[in-house]
């Protein structure tokens, strides 16, 4: 195994769980990951318009449901993840759908230069040892006036929270490690971290409050939007274009 690529355990020991998340089941939703790869479908019609007949790689896809929701725009979808278990959930749940996985690395995409309209990456960055190639695979692969939108949680603390992540990044930290790549980059920051606390409490009545959110967000989800009126965010994400 490449010991820059930290393998992701979570497949073995949740199954395909993004796609429980993404349910309208008021218990299994969860708002907040729904959100995050709406966000991403969101600022990817901002700069393609429409999303049909594009050619989009998602980086590190996991289970496929970032890659599901891009294809029901109608975009020609690759994904690619290093978990090999993770690549069988995402083909079975997909069938249906002409879908591209493949199981590989980050740091070696098994792409032509300049073959993609689009490259998508939804918190994959902070898993990663080697940032740097992997932004240069990114570069790589994406083509002339092509758009890149990668998400990462913004640093709170001095260590992780999550222990599956190598490195977080504050606002600004994040800014310098895109630029070294993409020059030509738009920054937006996702939801307060209060309603991120709010919505993962563990004291009494969690699940209550959870549900409300769940089924609150049906119809308008709260962690979608960019503005808001809190000054600490919880998830930031890059919009490069490509010269």
């Amino acid at each position: 195994m490449d010991n820059s690529v930290r393998e992701f355990q979570k497949y073995k020991t949740r199954g395909a769980y993004h796609w429980e998340q993404i349910s309208k089941h008021f218990l299994k939703r969860n708002a907040f990951v729904l959100a995050r790869y709406k966000n991403v479908i969101h600022l990817l019609k901002n700069e393609l318009v429409s999303l049909k007949d594009k050619k989009i790689l998602d980086v590190g896809c996991g289970d496929g449901v970032l890659s599901y929701l891009l294809a029901q725009e109608g975009a020609i979808v690759s994904g690619i993840d290093y978990s090999d278990i993770a690549i069988e959930f995402a083909k079975e749940k997909t069938e249906r759908l002409d879908i591209n996985f493949v199981q590989g690395s980050a740091y070696e995409l098994p792409y032509k230069d300049s073959t993609f309209d689009a490259v998508v990456s939804s918190d994959v960055i902070e898993h990663l040892e080697d940032v740097s190639l992997y932004l240069s695979e990114i570069d790589r692969v994406v083509g002339s006036e092509g758009v890149v939108i990668i998400s990462t949680p913004i640093k709170c603390t001095e260590y992780p929270l999550d222990k599956e992540h190598v490195v977080e990044w504050f606002e600004d930290e994040f800014k310098i490690v895109i630029e070294e790549k993409f020059q030509n980059s738009e920054y937006y920051y996702s939801h307060p971290i209060a309603l991120q606390e709010i919505y993962e409490a563990t004291y009494f009545g969690k699940v209550w409050g959870r549900v409300f959110i769940n089924l609150y967000s049906i119809l308008d989800n709260p962690f979608e939007h960019f503005k808001s009126r809190f000054k600490y965010m919880a998830l930031q994400y890059s919009v490069s274009k490509v010269n």
